[in-house]
């Protein structure tokens, strides 16, 4: 796993990426993987982080918009472009700060979380994906985002 981390951290400073960091601060209320909704198991292909509507969420490095607005189960929804084969997705957006084709720096805001789509309340919905295959973020953005200072 290790390996993997590096590697990722490595294309990421080769596309010279700042170091990646999670979207948003807070809780994770859903992980990634197998897990049960309505007595029926479904593959998760994110995380779930717990913070209110409005909260700002920023990219997790720099990259280019693929796509952004709604879409289906996901609401309001941005897709970045981080190059290497690294794609993030963030979800259940109450609002939309960027669109297709803009350039965004790392950190930057893309969005405001919220609860559009298939959700039960507001949260932000986090995928990382690389090389079209859906990977659990957590081990490669260092462990869990840090709780939410009130």
């Amino acid at each position: 796993m290790r390996g993997r981390i590096a590697g990722l951290l490595a294309l990421l400073a080769i596309a010279g990426c700042t170091i990646p960091r999670w979207p948003v601060d807070g809780p994770l209320t859903s992980g990634f993987g197998l897990r049960w909704r309505s007595l029926l198991p479904e593959v998760h292909r994110g995380v779930d982080i717990g913070v209110p509507s409005g909260t700002a969420v920023h990219a997790m490095a720099p990259g280019r918009v693929r796509f952004a607005g709604m879409q289906g189960s996901y609401g309001n929804v941005v897709w970045m472009d981080h190059g290497g084969g690294v794609v993030t997705v963030y979800a259940h957006l109450s609002e939309i700060r960027v669109r297709a084709g803009d350039i965004v720096e790392g950190h930057d805001v893309v969005g405001l979380s919220g609860a559009t789509g298939d959700v039960t309340g507001p949260h932000l919905h986090f995928e990382l994906w690389r090389w079209g295959h859906e990977r659990d973020p957590v081990p490669l953005l260092g462990g869990l985002p840090r709780p939410r200072l009130r």
